[in-house]
């Protein structure tokens, strides 16, 4: 009778431990910016079966109890795309978002998504928006850096241990973010008005590009913006502006990008002293996914991103890559990994290299494309990893 329980229990063990394959399981990722999210469903084999977008979940702008509604309405929006009953809660959902870096605010979130929306996911994997990002392309660790509406950089070592630069918000960091970038043409513009500070270069450009984007005739017209009628996302709108400017080889225009790609580069040289030595020796050097629309303007910020680089002696070698996915999938990939569902996951088909830098090849830098012999190398990095602070990472 013993024995006969024994065998009984040691199956049991065995049946709770072995990992899932079922295509009926349900996975989503959330990947959660400062202007919009978007979630991902997978089924237990890593096959997408649907993607959904919805607003910001930043929970330091929106609040926890929005921020818990949001999410449960774009989670039920995608399991009424696959048909799935009201009722039947997705396995579990990987929530990287924009804010989520402190640990009791993130067991709150959880809690009231639990607490208020049972039917929308069993169990919840949640951690900053950068931890998505770095999962969808690299396995074994290695740098975030976002520059979107906001800034914020990541170092995820093979050992799991995490090591953050900025993500403070617009008040007190995001510097290179693009609401920093439109903010810091404004102040140049008010200030050489002011004949406070001359601007580095001409307003010619920036002042007329301004009245037209804000709509006003002066700078008091602006006030509004900035104050009463304050929307971060539409400041940070007036940098696509910029962008134009560069095309047309505005002095100004050029110099506050070149002013943004020096600053992300402090973010990685920051980062980078913390990084472990296997992550720096790899083939191609130290990977950094580079995530957000200010790297669409990656050409204007080429020159100031090298040359800081360059200058400091702390980064021998990196390559810059960006996601060819949604981060959403990093996110997924989390949520797999809690409910113990190992599929295999393709980091190499989602990322590209669009930046390779080499010490002693400066100044001639070469920009290469995607190569399949830049491979990770090194252990898989800790799944529940998080980012010191309470910064706005946005993309």
């Amino acid at each position: 009778m013993t024995k006969s329980a024994d065998q009984a229990q040691e199956a049991a063990m065995s049946t709770q431990v072995e990992p899932q394959y079922s295509e009926d399981i349900r996975i989503g990722g959330v990947e959660g910016g400062g202007t919009y999210s978007t979630l991902v469903i997978l089924d237990g084999k890593g096959t997408k079966l649907t993607e959904v977008e919805g607003p910001h979940t930043n929970h330091w702008s929106i609040g926890i109890d929005e921020t818990a509604a949001r999410l449960s309405t774009m989670i039920e929006k995608g399991k009424q795309a696959l048909g799935m009953p009201e009722t039947v809660p997705l396995d579990c959902v990987g929530l990287t978002l924009s804010g989520c870096e402190e640990e009791s605010t993130n067991r709150q979130l959880v809690e009231t998504l639990l607490g208020k929306y049972p039917q929308s996911a069993k169990d919840y994997m949640i951690g900053s928006d950068t931890l998505g990002s770095l999962r969808t392309g690299l396995q074994s660790g290695g740098i975030v850096l976002i520059a979107g509406t906001g800034s914020n950089a990541l170092l995820i070592n093979p050992d799991g241990k995490t090591h953050g630069c900025g993500g403070w918000g617009y008040m007190i960091g995001d510097e290179g973010g693009a609401y920093w970038t439109a903010h810091r043409a404004c102040k140049y513009v008010f200030d050489d008005i002011d004949d406070l500070v001359k601007a580095p270069e001409p307003i010619s450009y920036i002042w007329p590009a301004m009245r037209s984007y804000f709509n006003v005739t002066d700078r008091n017209g602006i006030l509004p913006h900035l104050y009463a009628n304050f929307d971060k996302s539409t400041i940070a709108g007036f940098t696509k502006e910029i962008a134009i400017g560069c095309e047309k080889d505005d002095p100004l225009c050029l110099k506050l990008f070149e002013e943004a790609g020096q600053v992300l580069a402090k973010h990685i040289i920051a980062v980078s002293k913390k990084a472990h030595n296997d992550l720096k020796l790899a083939h191609g050097g130290l990977k950094v996914i580079c995530v957000g629309s200010v790297w669409k303007s990656w050409k204007f910020m080429k020159k100031g991103f090298v040359d800081e680089i360059h200058d400091t002696h702390v980064v021998d070698e990196l390559s810059l890559m960006h996601l060819t996915t949604s981060s959403a999938l990093g996110a997924c990939y989390l949520a797999a990994e809690k409910i113990n569902c190992p599929f295999v996951k393709p980091y190499d088909s989602n990322v590209e290299i669009f930046f390779h830098y080499k010490r002693d090849n400066y100044p001639e830098t070469r920009k290469t494309e995607h190569s399949v012999e830049l491979k990770n190398h090194t252990p898989d990095c800790c799944s529940s990893a998080h980012v010191h602070g309470n910064g706005e990472s946005t993309r």
